[in-house]
């Protein structure tokens, strides 16, 4: 029986690995057995980065891809020493490679005992005082302890449509399209690189639709606005008891109304409506290049701390913010590469990029795909590109472990999506109770975390994991002797 077993070799899981090979070694632990189990396409180099065209960018900057707490700068030297240089927003295909390589330096360095198993999981089931794991092809694999970090796994959502021929949700099928306009649904970075990737043909027209009618925003150059009012003694004062939403809206106010000229949210969505997108890209990379993005550098500033004020949160408030106000925190918070935008601005400037606001959702008549918008237009197209990342929740995931999961109790859905977590310890829930030596750390805890489609926040999930498992080996040690 192996002492760990390990479902998914992606970002998160190679995180895992480096932190767990970091805190084994520190503390002198002897090497513990480890079992990986992942398809050998993604092995070592999961589907965010691994899986991804050549043209697609991360869009967070390197100094927050370090995957270990020990060596937050590992990325930047690795960059620095491979190319000579360090991109700002490098390439998805060149984090894959250093995730490849770290952790082939993790395999060789022998410090944990690792065994490697080229297959999917399709069951978990309780064994003995841990886990038997079932593979596809009815292999058996036995751990006192089951981490999953699985990636961001997800349905469609657009159930109604995925059916039909036309229908694309993953880069590999939108390469060769034909001539004629395609419909995109979404307007975050995975919408923007499927445009991208379409404009590549000369004559493409592009339309990028959502129900709340968000363009991408530009990264700044530089982070310059302090918080006066929305700050986290602010938010976590004793005098205030139990934390709302409310709250949080309400400094978020108080806030808004002290950043200078108005901040730049308002004038934006202003330029947006009326004169259309390429002036909005034009005016956020404008301030952007001089560092006046005050909006964006407030939202930034509570990526300390959302996490807490998430946990601090009841379930009611959580699914009034993921409801009412998700769309404009994915839309402001997570900015696009600023040469990213640049390429959007020529094309839109080109008239062959467009994004819409859905007035009802999209429906495929006449053997067409078919979207109105909220100023009275009907947009037809033989294609329909789902871009929007596809629904987290758990019921809609076509996995054969999931569902095997849910069925015997071992896991349940969160109301905000994902798999019910527990946020300190990273066990999965059910009936409010933990189940012991079950872990689920990544995006599929979406719901419970909150900051899981950010991978920084995954890796310190993971080192926070590392460090547990390795407390618990001393504690059992210490209790022994």
């Amino acid at each position: 029986m192996f002492d760990l077993a390990i479902i998914g070799a992606g970002a998160t899981a190679i995180s895992l690995l480096k932190q767990l090979q970091d805190e084994i070694s520190a503390a002198e632990l002897p090497s513990p057995s480890i079992a990986i189990l992942c398809p050998v396409e993604c092995f070592a180099r999961g589907k965010a980065f691994g899986d991804a065209d050549s043209i697609f960018k991360v869009n967070t900057p390197p100094h927050m891809l370090g995957i270990s707490e020990h060596e937050p700068d590992g990325f930047e030297r690795w960059m620095i020493s491979r190319y000579n240089n360090l991109d700002l927003y490098p390439n998805r295909l060149v984090y894959a490679d250093f995730l490849s390589e770290t952790y082939l330096n993790i395999f060789n360095a022998k410090i944990l005992h690792i065994s490697e198993f080229h297959i999917n999981v399709a069951s978990i089931v309780p064994f003995m005082d841990g886990y038997k794991l079932t593979t596809e092809k009815n292999g058996i694999v036995a751990a006192k302890k089951v981490v999953m970090c699985l990636g961001s796994l997800h349905g469609s959502s657009f159930p109604d449509l995925e059916m039909q021929i036309g229908y694309k949700d993953h880069h590999s099928q939108i390469v060769d399209l034909p001539e004629g306009p395609v419909l995109v649904a979404g307007s975050g970075l995975t919408a923007v690189d499927f445009a991208r990737l379409l404009c590549r043909n000369g004559n493409r027209e592009v339309h990028l639709f959502s129900r709340h009618g968000y363009a991408p925003t530009c990264s700044t150059s530089k982070s310059n606005y302090i918080p006066i009012r929305l700050t986290f003694e602010n938010l976590f004062s004793k005098d205030l008891g139990k934390i709302r939403l409310s709250h949080f809206m309400d400094l978020l106010a108080q806030e808004c109304d002290l950043l200078p000229g108005g901040g730049e949210i308002e004038p934006a969505l202003n330029i947006l409506r009326k004169q259309g997108v390429a002036h909005y890209f034009d005016y956020l990379m404008s301030r952007s290049g001089a560092g006046d993005l005050p909006y964006q550098d407030l939202l930034i500033s509570t990526r300390p701390y959302m996490h807490d004020l998430w946990q601090a949160l009841s379930l009611e408030d959580k699914a009034l913010f993921s409801t009412r106000y998700g769309s404009a925190w994915a839309a402001w918070r997570h900015p696009i590469p600023y040469e990213v935008m640049s390429e959007l601005t020529e094309l839109a400037r080109e008239g062959r990029l467009h994004f819409h606001k859905s007035s009802w959702v999209p429906v495929y008549e006449n053997e067409a795909f078919n979207v109105k918008t909220d100023d009275g237009r009907l947009i037809k197209s033989d294609y329909f590109i789902d871009g929007t990342g596809g629904s987290n929740s758990l019921e809609s995931i076509d996995s054969p472990l999931l569902k095997n999961l849910s069925r015997i109790n071992l896991i349940e859905s969160h109301p905000c999506g994902g798999i019910n977590t527990n946020p300190l310890t990273y066990n999965c829930m059910t009936n409010g109770v933990q189940v012991q030596n079950l872990y689920n750390i990544g995006p599929l805890s979406k719901g419970s975390l909150f900051s899981t489609n950010a991978f920084w926040f995954n890796a310190r999930c993971a080192g926070q994991w590392a460090r547990q498992y390795v407390m618990e080996i001393v504690h059992k040690n210490l209790s022994a002797a």
